[in-house]
Formats: structure tokens, C-alpha cells, sequence
């Protein structure tokens, strides 16, 4: 019988177009992300563009709140977004210039070229642009040095008494320990899920992994370099060679036009 599954590139082109509309994206995400996706109970919404230190920003905030703040978040799709800023939601969009967001990303998913990269990241960023002013934008950069200062954004813009997030050497380590720990896959992986979305708080999720880290100390597994979510040599020496595809002359139109998007988008609010 032959494989009816797509090829990656086939099925990263289908995702695109299914993620920028609500009613198309919302139904099938649930169905696979379960209570990380936007629903009735979702309090707040942390997310942008795949690579773009949502993850980050989303496990930071939490460990803020130590509390049960429904999140969604890591959708990555504009159609998702979209439904918030209608139903008037606290949210956060991290946002990124296209040339490390896509090569980050081409190292993660190394089977998706370049172009079609650059046409997912335009057609996110031109599908936000008309709800821009519903949202709370925070640079890669602010993300990672400031996040208290967004979270104090956030508050204002929508009245909201969010718990800010203090960039302390110690607090910034429990991040990247957790981001790490995501990425292991570890057994109790469900129970760090419903810590991120909210369900359960930090002190819980430290609580009830207790047992598990005891047994597991001394013993944790590696993780291939491109699926961890942090600063990484090996990583940046993958980009390095990710970016010549990435800057094909044949790929100039379509560099460009991602450039705009960001720059719209992370410039100010349309109305």
C-alpha cells in the first residue's frame, strides 16, 4: 500500500494555510495540543511565531505567577492569535527578525527549505498586522532582558495585576532548567505541560516530579542539540550553515517582504 503521509515540506505548507483562519486551526489544535490551546478558561495568551523565545516567555511567566493562570500558548498560528485579539484577551506576541527566527528554525526542522519558511513568516506577520493593536509586542531581545517590563505592559494595557518576572541570574536558570527539561521529554512530561498551561502552579509541578527527579538524579539523558531551546555553539554552527540556502539571491523578493512584515508589525499599531 502506498504512504499516504505527507512529505514535511507538504505538510508545512498545509499547516500555513489551515493555522491563519480560527475556525480551521482552533478545532484541529485542540484535538492535538489539548489545554495548552486557546479556550473558554484561557486567561492570557503568550505565543508568536515558532523560534522567537516563546518558550521562554511562556515558562517565565509562569514561574512569575507560582499560580493557576490559564495560558495558551506555543500554537505558533496567526489564526489562533486572531481569535484572541476578537474575544478582547491579555496577550503577548513575541516577535523576531526573520533571519535568525528561519534559521533557528531550519535547524530544528531541517527537511523545510528555506523559501517556504520565508513564506510561513510572511503570511503570520501580514495576517496579525490588522489586529496589531490588540496586542502586547515584545521583541526576541525584550523577551529575554525584560520580560518583567512587558508583563508590566500588559497589565496596563488590558488591566490585568499579572506577577512581573525579575531577571535575576537564579530566576533566569530555573527558566532555561525547565527549557531544558522540555526538551528531554521527560516521563512526567504531562505534569510540566499542565504547569505552562496553567493547570497546576510551580510549586505544584515541583511537588508532584519530586519523586520522579529523585529517581532519575544523576541519570538524565541527552538532548540532540537542535531540539533544545537555548543558546547553544553546536546550534549556531548549524545556522551558519543553514544561512546560505537562506540567502539565495533567488530568495531576495521573499527576504524582503519579511523584513516589512516584522518591521510593520513590530512598529506600531494599525488599526
Amino acid at each position: 500500500m502506498a504512504d499516504l503521509r505527507l512529505a514535511p515540506a507538504a505538510r508545512h505548507a498545509l499547516r500555513r494555510r489551515v493555522s491563519l483562519h480560527p475556525r480551521l486551526y482552533l478545532p484541529l489544535a485542540r484535538w492535538k495540543s489539548g489545554h495548552a490551546v486557546l479556550c473558554a478558561d484561557t486567561r492570557v495568551v503568550v505565543d508568536g511565531f515558532t523560534r522567537s523565545a516563546g518558550t521562554f516567555a511562556a515558562i517565565a511567566f509562569q514561574l512569575a505567577q507560582d499560580d493557576h493562570v490559564r495560558l495558551a500558548h506555543h500554537m505558533h498560528a496567526a489564526g489562533a492569535l486572531v481569535a484572541a485579539a476578537r474575544r478582547g484577551l491579555p496577550a503577548l506576541v513575541t516577535a523576531r527578525e526573520p533571519e535568525p527566527t528561519i534559521l533557528s528554525a531550519m535547524v530544528r526542522e531541517p527537511g523545510i527549505p528555506p523559501g517556504a519558511w520565508l513564506r510561513t513568516y510572511v503570511a503570520f506577520y501580514e495576517r496579525l498586522l490588522p489586529f496589531r493593536g490588540s496586542f502586547v509586542v515584545g521583541t526576541f531581545e525584550e523577551v529575554t532582558s525584560d520580560l518583567g517590563g512587558l508583563i508590566d505592559r500588559l497589565n496596563e494595557r488590558f488591566g490585568t495585576r499579572f506577577r512581573r518576572f525579575e531577571h535575576t541570574e537564579e530566576n533566569v536558570a530555573r527558566v532555561f532548567a525547565l527549557i531544558e527539561e522540555r526538551a528531554e521529554g521527560p516521563p512526567w512530561q504531562p505534569h510540566l505541560n499542565r504547569f505552562v498551561s496553567g493547570l497546576i502552579s510551580a510549586t505544584e509541578y515541583l511537588e508532584a516530579t519530586r519523586r520522579f527527579r529523585e529517581e532519575r538524579a544523576g541519570r538524565r539523558p541527552s538532548v540532540p542539540e537542535h531540539r533544545v531551546q537555548r543558546p547553544s555553539s553546536v546550534r549556531e554552527a548549524a545556522k551558519a550553515r543553514a544561512r546560505e540556502a537562506y540567502l539565495a539571491p533567488s530568495l531576495a523578493g521573499l527576504r524582503a517582504r519579511a523584513e516589512d512584515a516584522y518591521r510593520a508589525f513590530v512598529g506600531g499599531a494599525a488599526s
